[in-house]
């Protein structure tokens, strides 16, 4: 369960980038707590009507303020593979919403794991605003998070549950 300080850390992190946002203009990656690292990415993703999705975030000009230095040289390489071969790249969906409508108007972000240099934050998504008793997420994603040059970043991407479980690692190393 976490810690009333880590839930308000997290939900500091996101009032703090969800007000005044323009469309087009990329999310900066903030925060000290791995919860709150999250809730920023998700800021922008559940802002008006939950459809604008995490493309800001998997941008290439703004992915190295989100991913790990080796995520984004492999996404990057894989990217250009396909692109030579006249494919998608090998993320051919939102990241953020593991979906091609992202509509997501809610999250639940819980802490997993967790050390000084790493940590598992798991993200449950909602297409309701408010949550009803022993409603269950539509999806749930387990984010890996390191920490890199004094900032948490993100190393992976988990949807283990359903019936195509993936990662971005994985979808990554697949397309090299």
């Amino acid at each position: 369960m976490p810690s009333r300080r880590r839930v308000l850390a997290a939900l500091a992190g996101v009032l703090a980038f969800a007000p005044g946002l323009a469309p087009g203009l990329a999310v900066a990656a903030p925060a000290d707590t791995p919860e709150a690292f999250v809730a920023a990415a998700y800021a922008r993703v559940t802002a008006g009507d939950g459809r604008m999705g995490g493309s800001e975030i998997t941008d290439p000009v703004a992915a190295g303020r989100w991913f790990t230095r080796d995520v984004v040289k492999r996404w990057a390489a894989a990217n250009a593979k396909a692109e030579k071969d006249g494919d998608i790249g090998p993320v051919d969906f939102d990241l953020l919403t593991a979906s091609q409508d992202p509509e997501v108007r809610r999250v639940a972000i819980e802490p997993r794991e967790a050390t000084a240099d790493a940590a598992v934050v798991r993200v449950g998504l909602f297409t309701k605003k408010k949550g009803r008793p022993g409603e269950k997420p539509y999806t749930t994603l387990d984010f890996v998070l390191k920490r890199q040059d004094g900032a948490w970043r993100i190393d992976d991407v988990r949807k283990s549950a359903g019936e195509f479980p993936w990662s971005l690692r994985g979808l990554i190393a697949a397309a090299q």
